[in-house]
């Protein structure tokens, strides 16, 4: 077999595994589609501030970055800024 006939059978045989692959996962495909088309109908999501946090929330957020980033690391002093 030469070098063409080479690169066209594998171009043929990679084009029927692209159509298999594409078959497999249309389900998941129309999924997806169907979800994007439904989030077009809301708007972006609110930005929610420090007030929307009781004082125990705020607590376990502190608690869980603590275990995160550990204790001694430094912590933002304002909410709005990035440790």
């Amino acid at each position: 077999m030469d070098v063409s006939s080479y690169l066209v059978n594998a171009a043929i045989r990679q084009m029927a595994e692209t159509e298999a692959a594409e078959a497999e996962f249309a389900g998941v495909d129309a999924l997806i589609a169907d979800a994007e088309g439904r989030a077009e109908d809301y708007g972006p999501v609110e930005e929610a501030g420090d007030g929307s946090l009781s004082a125990d929330e705020r607590r376990e957020v502190d608690e869980a970055m603590r275990l995160v980033y550990g204790a001694g690391e430094f912590q933002a002093r304002n909410r709005d800024e990035v440790a």
